[in-house]
C-alpha cells in the first residue's frame, strides 16, 4: 500500500458537530474560556508508556479519533502551556522540538529518513524540511507490534524490526484514511516519538470529549466558570434561574422537556428561592446524570452497600457477564476501579467505579477465526458496482467508492471495465458517467490491506476491445505488480488459505468452457490466441436483455471524481453519444489470454452442475439474486447449490431493478453457502445493515481490525460426493444441537441525539422516545414473547414502553424471551424512535454478543456511528 505524502490539512473552524443534529457555533472567547477552565481544573494527567510492555490487546493500540469528534484549534485560544501533560511527557515533547528524531519513511517505493520535528504549539509534525506536516487533531490511529504486522510484511520489512515499526493512520477528509509508515533507528527514539504523538493525541481527545459530554463535575464547571463567574467566591452566591439551566442543556444537546428538567431543579434548589448556586447546580447535573438501572443492579449485587467488594465483583464478572479471567487478571481489573482508599472492609469500588466499569467493556466477542482452510470455506465481504455511490444509473462513477468499501472491511470488490477514445474505463455501461482504469487500480492499490492484510478479490467485468483488454492486462500488471497471485498450474488442488493469500490480490474475471483451466498461472503471462466469451457485464447482462427496448437514454453530469491528466477525452467518455454507444458491444467480446492469465479464478455462466468446467477449483458461478432464488425453488437444485458451495466459489449479486441500490436479505443466501454475497455498499438499509453486523465492520469505535472473512459454520463445512447426503447432514446435526432460549432486556440509551424536527417545538415538551427490536433470520423463532415493559408487534418484532419527557437517557427496563434452533444466522436490530421517527439504529449478528450487561453502539440512519450514544441492554443465551 503506498500512499502519498500527508498534505497540509487547512485549520478546522470552531465548530461543535453534533451526530444527529446541525453545526453549532461558539464564539471563540466563550470556547476559549471553556478550554481553559477544563485544563485548570482536570485532574487527569497522561501517563508515560513503555511501548515494550504495551499489549497487543487492540484497544491498546493507540488513541481513537471519529469522523464527528469535536475538531477545534486548540492552541489558537489556549496556548501550548495549557495542555496539561506529565512532566516525562512535557521533556520529551521538548526534545522532539528542539532536536527532532530521525525516522525512515517506508513507501513502496523507496525507504527514507528525515528528522521529524513536534510543532512549538504541540498539534503538528513536520519533516523534510517543514515542507511536509501531519496535524495531531487528523490522527486517526497508532499502530505499533502486533497491530502493524501486516503493513509491515506488505512492505518486506522483518520480523526484527517491529519493536522500531509505527504506522500512522489518519483522517486528509471526513471519509478518506491514509497511512503513515515509519522505523525509528532504535528502541530509544522509538519509544519517545510514539509518547509523544500518543500522549498528545490522548490529551486533545480527551479535551474534545470532555468538552462535548462533560461529565458531572466538568459539566458544572464549564457552564458555572464560563457564563457566571471564574472567581470562587461567587460559587456561593444564588445566580443561574431556570431559563439559564434550560439554556444551557439545550447547549449540550441534552433534550428533555421543560417539566422534567423542573422536577430536578427544584429538588436541587435548597433554599427553594428559584436560582442555583454552584453546589446546588452540580446537585442538578448529578440528578440529570443518574443512572436508575445501574443503582438497580448496583444494589442487588451489593445487597444495599454502597461498596462493590472483589470477591462480589468476581461473582458478578464471571455468573452475570459470563466472562473467565484468572484470580491474578480479576484483581487487576478490580484494581483500575476500586476506590483509591481502604478501611476496616478492605479495598472496594463504589457505584461510580463500577458504571466505569461497564461503560468501558466491549459487548462483542473478539475475532479469533481460523484463516488456514481453503477460501472456499469463508464467507468474504463483497461489493456490488463498487464505482457506483448513488443508484445504479445517472450516477457520477466515483474511486471514491473503492476508498470507502476498502476503509470499512470490504474483500471482493467489482470493476465493470468499458472500452473507450481514452484507453479503459470504469462504468455501468451506458447509464453512467466513466472513470479511467488505471485511477482506480491505483486506489485499490493504496487502500487494498489499509484494513485487512487478508487477500483482496477484484471481480472484473470485461466489455472492452482487444486492445484495451491489453491495456488493461498492463495497468493491472504494472500498478498491482508483485501483489497479483496468478494460481496454481493445478484447478484440480484446494483452493489456497486466506494466510497463504495474504497481502495477495486476486483478478477474477470470466472466461469460455472452450479454453483450458488447467493453464499455467505461474509466471506471468505472454501473448497468445484469445477465446471468445460473452463477458458482459454481469448486471448488466440482464438489464440490456429485459431493457433494451425500452429504456431511454438519460440526462447525465460529468464526472466530478475522476483524476485522469487527459481532461479532454475523459470529457468525451462522458458523452451521452459515447456511452450509448457502447451498448453495440454486447454480444460476443472475446477475452484474450493476457486477462486469462492474470485471472486465478475464472468467472463461469451457469449451464449445470454437472460439466467438467464446474468441477475445477478455479471457477466461480456468478447469478443474480432472482436466478438463484429461483433455482433454490427447485427442491433439487437447491441441494446441488448447496453440495457446489462446499467445494467451489459462487457470487450472487443484486437484481436490475434494485436500480436505486436498495439490498436483498443476504442471510438466505449464506445459508445456501454462497461465499461472495455482494451488495450496494452505497446503500445503508437493512440488507447492507446485516452485512456489516456478519463481518462485524461496523465495530469501528473500538478500532478493531476484521479481515472481512467468515468461516462458514460446521453445517456448511463437509464436502458430500451426492446432493442426497445433504438432507441426512443437516438431520445428524440437528439431532446434535440444543435449543437456545435467549433472554434480552433493553434498559436504556445515553446521551440520546437530538432529533432535528423535535426541536424547538411543541412536541418538544411532549415527546416520548421508544425501541423497536426486530429478530432476523429466514425462519421465526420457535418463540417469542414480552415479559415485561413493551408490546408485542409481530412474531418478530416487539416494541419497549414510552419514555416521555426524556429525550436524553431514557429509561425502559424491557424484556423479551425468545427460542431459537440455532445462532448462526440470527441478527438483531434496535431503532431507537423520537416521537415516531427512526433516530438511531443498531444491528448486531446475536452469536458475536457477549452476555450480561452492554453498552453497544449507535448509528445514524446513514450508518455514521454515534460516538457517545450508546444502549445498553442484557443478553442471557443458555441451551435447553
Amino acid at each position: 500500500m503506498a500512499l502519498d505524502e500527508p498534505s497540509n490539512v487547512p485549520t478546522t473552524s470552531i465548530t461543535k458537530r453534533s451526530s444527529g443534529d446541525e453545526s453549532a457555533t461558539y464564539s471563540g472567547l466563550n470556547l476559549a474560556r471553556t478550554i481553559k477552565t477544563v485544563f485548570r481544573r482536570s485532574s487527569d494527567h497522561i501517563t508515560y508508556i513503555n511501548t515494550t510492555n504495551i499489549s497487543t490487546n487492540t484497544n491498546d493500540a493507540g488513541p481513537l479519533t471519529y469522523s464527528n469528534s469535536f475538531w477545534v484549534d486548540v492552541n489558537e485560544y489556549t496556548g501550548s502551556k495549557a495542555l496539561m501533560i506529565s512532566n516525562q511527557l512535557s521533556h520529551s515533547c521538548k526534545l522532539f522540538q528542539t532536536d527532532g528524531i530521525i525516522l525512515k519513511k517506508i513507501t513502496r517505493r523507496k525507504q527514507k529518513a528525515y528528522r521529524f520535528k513536534l510543532g512549538n504549539h504541540l498539534d503538528i509534525i513536520t519533516w523534510k524540511n517543514d515542507t511536509k506536516i501531519l496535524r495531531l487533531d487528523s490522527v486517526k490511529d497508532i499502530r505499533i507490534g502486533e497491530m502493524a504486522t501486516n503493513y509491515r510484511e506488505e512492505y518486506g520489512i522483518s520480523d526484527e524490526f517491529s519493536n522500531v515499526w509505527m504506522t500512522i493512520i489518519y483522517n486528509i477528509s471526513k471519509n478518506k484514511l491514509k497511512a503513515l509508515h515509519l522505523m525509528a533507528e532504535n528502541t530509544k527514539d522509538f519509544d519517545l516519538i510514539f509518547n509523544c504523538i500518543f500522549g498528545l493525541v490522548k490529551s486533545r481527545k480527551e479535551l474534545m470529549e470532555s468538552i462535548s459530554v462533560p461529565d458531572n463535575e466538568k459539566f458544572a464547571n464549564i457552564h458555572w466558570h464560563t457564563t457566571v463567574s471564574e472567581r470562587k467566591e461567587d460559587e456561593s452566591k444564588d445566580t443561574l434561574s431556570f431559563e439559564d439551566v434550560k439554556k444551557l442543556c439545550d447547549r449540550f444537546h441534552i433534550y428533555c422537556s421543560s417539566n422534567y428538567l423542573q422536577i430536578f431543579s427544584r429538588i436541587a434548589d435548597v433554599n427553594q428561592n428559584d436560582l442555583l448556586n454552584f453546589q446546588e447546580f452540580q446537585s442538578f447535573v448529578k440528578l440529570l446524570k443518574k443512572r436508575r438501572e445501574i443503582e438497580n443492579i448496583w444494589n442487588a449485587i451489593t445487597n444495599g452497600s454502597q461498596k462493590l467488594s472483589l470477591e462480589q465483583f468476581r461473582h458478578f464478572v464471571i455468573e452475570t457477564q459470563n466472562e473467565y479471567y484468572t484470580k491474578a487478571e480479576l484483581r487487576n481489573i478490580f484494581k483500575q476501579y476500586m476506590k483509591k482508599e481502604s478501611d476496616s472492609d478492605g479495598l472496594f469500588i463504589d457505584e461510580e467505579g463500577f458504571i466505569k466499569y461497564l461503560n468501558a467493556q466491549n459487548a462483542m466477542h473478539e475475532t479469533k477465526e481460523d484463516y488456514t482452510k481453503p477460501l472456499n470455506h469463508y464467507f468474504i465481504a463483497s461489493s456490488h458496482n463498487t464505482y457506483l455511490l448513488g443508484k445504479q444509473y445517472g450516477e457520477t462513477a466515483s474511486v471514491e467508492g473503492y476508498i470507502q468499501v476498502l476503509q470499512r472491511g470490504c474483500r471482493c470488490v467489482e470493476i465493470d471495465i468499458w472500452d473507450d477514445d481514452s484507453g479503459p474505463v470504469v462504468c455501468h455501461g451506458f447509464l453512467t458517467t466513466a472513470i479511467p482504469l488505471r485511477d482506480v487500480i491505483d486506489i485499490i492499490r493504496k487502500y487494498a490491506f489499509i484494513v485487512s492484510s487478508y487477500p483482496l478479490i477484484i471481480s472484473l467485468e470485461i466489455n472492452c476491445n482487444k486492445e484495451n483488454q491489453r491495456k488493461t492486462s498492463m495497468i493491472i500488471k504494472e500498478l498491482l505488480g508483485p501483489m497479483i497471485y496468478y494460481g496454481s498450474q493445478d484447478p484440480s488442488l484446494m483452493l489456497p488459505s486466506p494466510k497463504e493469500l495474504k497481502h495477495k490480490i486476486i483478478i477474477k474475471s470470466k472466461k469460455t468452457k472452450h479454453y483450458s483451466l488447467a493453464g499455467s498461472m505461474t509466471s506471468p503471462p505472454s501473448p497468445m490466441d484469445s477465446s471468445t466469451v460473452s463477458s458482459f457485464s454481469s448486471s448488466y447482462e440482464s438489464e440490456v436483455d429485459n431493457n433494451h427496448n425500452t429504456m431511454s437514454t438519460p440526462s447525465f453530469s460529468s464526472s466530478k471524481h475522476t483524476i485522469s491528466k487527459e481532461k479532454a477525452k475523459r470529457r468525451n467518455s462522458n458523452s451521452s453519444m459515447t456511452r450509448v454507444r457502447r451498448i453495440n458491444l454486447k454480444n460476443h467480446i472475446e477475452v484474450i489470454h493476457e486477462m486469462l492469465e492474470i485471472s486465478a479464478i475464472h468467472g463461469l455462466k451457469f449451464r449445470n452442475f454437472s460439466l467438467s468446467e464446474s468441477k475445477a477449483t478455479t471457477h466461480c458461478f456468478s447469478l443474480n439474486e432472482k436466478k438463484l432464488d429461483a433455482m433454490s425453488m427447485d427442491k433439487s437444485l437447491n441441494l446441488s447449490i448447496d453440495k457446489h458451495n462446499r467445494k467451489y466459489l459462487m457470487r450472487v449479486y443484486p437484481n436490475i431493478f434494485r436500480y436505486k441500490s436498495s439490498n436483498f436479505n443476504p442471510i438466505k443466501f449464506w445459508k445456501s453457502g454462497c461465499q461472495m454475497v455482494a451488495l450496494n455498499w452505497q446503500t445503508k438499509d437493512l440488507g447492507q445493515q446485516i452485512n456489516l453486523a456478519m463481518f462485524q465492520l461496523t465495530n469501528q469505535k473500538d478500532d478493531v481490525l476484521h479481515s472481512g472473512y467468515i468461516l462458514k459454520p460446521p453445517t456448511l463445512l463437509p464436502v458430500v460426493s451426492k446432493a442426497k447426503e445433504i438432507p441426512i447432514l443437516y438431520e445428524n446435526l440437528k439431532k446434535e444441537r440444543k435449543l437456545k432460549d435467549v433472554t434480552i432486556q433493553i434498559l436504556s440509551v445515553q446521551l440520546l441525539p437530538n432529533l432535528k424536527e423535535t426541536k424547538n417545538t411543541k412536541k418538544d415538551e411532549t415527546f416520548g422516545s421508544y425501541v423497536i427490536f426486530e429478530y432476523i433470520d429466514d425462519e421465526e423463532p420457535l418463540s417469542f414473547d414480552v415479559t415485561k415493559n413493551g408490546t408485542k408487534i409481530s412474531s418478530c418484532e416487539a416494541s419497549t414502553i414510552q419514555c416521555k419527557e426524556n429525550g436524553f437517557n431514557p429509561t425502559w427496563e424491557t424484556e423479551l424471551k425468545l427460542t431459537l434452533n440455532c445462532l448462526d444466522f440470527t441478527f438483531i436490530k434496535f431503532t431507537v424512535m423520537a416521537n415516531g421517527v427512526p433516530l438511531a439504529t443498531s444491528c448486531l449478528k446475536l452469536s458475536y454478543l457477549k452476555s450480561g450487561y452492554r453498552h453497544i453502539p449507535l448509528y445514524s440512519l446513514e450508518g455514521e456511528q454515534y460516538i457517545f450514544s450508546t444502549m445498553f441492554i442484557y443478553t442471557k443465551v443458555i441451551d435447553q
